[in-house]
């Protein structure tokens, strides 16, 4: 091995032993917060916050080393990613323990103590954030891509907890103080946040392990106006035909039609999109989360279904919907109007949710 082979693997080994070290000592935060809430221990909740310092001059110490390996190699390929991957990591890893640190100073400010079970979901919430962060950890650095898929999943199963948790919470709200509830959520928040820093380390590791990016995101969109018999039916088939790799779409309404609109076939054929009949809109599912979207179209707060947490309404109140006597002869000019103002909406949506613009 030359002086110069030499050089680089000590540089590289130097900052997987820092990330390894951080690693750790952002995933003891968490568990030694769990283990103060158990023991009413506020010494130890004290410490954590002053620990977190710590962590936060080891993490610039890496970002300091990074940028020293690319002056002194100019890295290329694999190591290039591992960098770069690397100096990503390191805001992932202080987000997590400064989460640790609000969830300590959270408790310290509780007035009356936790109960046991209501210690217990929070011990084992937590548990699984940062047995999870410890493995995105070691998947990073031994570069394992299925250890790295196997941890993402587990964060799946936290955002279910999560919504679950945070439904009980809301549902017995009126059973505890008001500052108690509001820490409860925000406990249970960070766990969560925490978790989702574990997800973002397992795509650095994947990406350093293959060089993929992580995939972009899918989104479940939901057309909902009253009958689902024109507007929201046209809005879900031109976003599929027009963005197909971006969403998964599909329409419905709250008092749908028996039949679909007389001329909703005929604008189907003539701009080639595929329609369905109506369809009634059930409550939307809590978790998973059955639509990252909803888009109300012309509809009342008050036509709308509970709207679940991790769910977005978006409400298009200027749809121009031909009115059922418009005249035959300016039937084809309001439905023209209709097909163009919700392709000027979809594409507007695109932009805001992936930055995509079929222009």
């Amino acid at each position: 091995m030359s002086h110069y082979e030499r050089r680089l693997t000590q540089d590289l080994e130097a900052i997987r032993e820092a990330i390894n070290l951080v690693g750790k000592g952002v995933a003891s935060g968490l568990e030694r917060c769990v283990r103060a809430v158990r023991t009413d221990d506020r010494d130890m909740l004290y410490e954590i916050a002053v620990d977190d310092l710590a962590i936060n001059r080891q993490i610039r110490a890496i970002d300091e080393l990074c940028h020293a390996f690319v002056a002194r190699h100019l890295p290329a390929a694999k190591h290039l990613r591992f960098i770069s991957s690397v100096l990503r990591m390191t805001i992932a890893l202080e987000r997590a323990g400064d989460y640790a640190v609000t969830i300590s100073r959270v408790v310290l400010q509780l007035e009356t103590p936790l109960g046991d079970d209501m210690i217990k979901q929070i011990s084992d919430m937590a548990e699984m954030a940062w047995g999870m962060l410890e493995a995105a950890v070691r998947a990073f650095l031994e570069a394992d891509v299925e250890l790295a898929r196997t941890t993402k999943r587990v964060g799946k199963r936290i955002d279910r907890l999560y919504d679950e948790h945070f439904q009980a919470l809301i549902d017995d709200a009126s059973q505890r103080p008001a500052l108690q509830q509001a820490s409860l959520l925000k406990i249970f928040g960070k766990i969560e946040r925490f978790s989702d820093q574990g997800k973002n380390i397992c795509d650095e590791a994947m990406f350093v392990a293959t060089g993929e990016l992580k995939a972009p995101r899918v989104f479940r969109i939901l057309f909902y106006d009253e009958r689902n018999d024109l507007a929201s039916q046209l809005a879900a088939a031109l976003a599929a035909k027009q963005f197909p790799d971006a969403g998964v779409y599909s329409s419905a309404g709250w008092a749908p039609a028996s039949a679909p609109h007389p001329e909703l076939a005929s604008v189907a054929d003539r701009f080639v999109l595929t329609v369905t009949r109506p369809r009634l809109a059930t409550e939307f599912a809590e978790s998973p989360v059955e639509y990252h979207v909803v888009v109300a179209i012309n509809a009342e707060h008050e036509q709308l279904p509970h709207i679940p947490y991790h769910t977005i309404l978006l409400r298009w109140n200027d749809i121009p919907v031909p009115a059922a006597d418009t005249p035959p002869e300016a039937r084809a000019a309001a439905l023209d109007a209709l097909v163009r103002e919700l392709n000027a909406h979809l594409s507007s949506l695109m932009e805001r949710l992936r930055g995509t613009d079929p222009s």
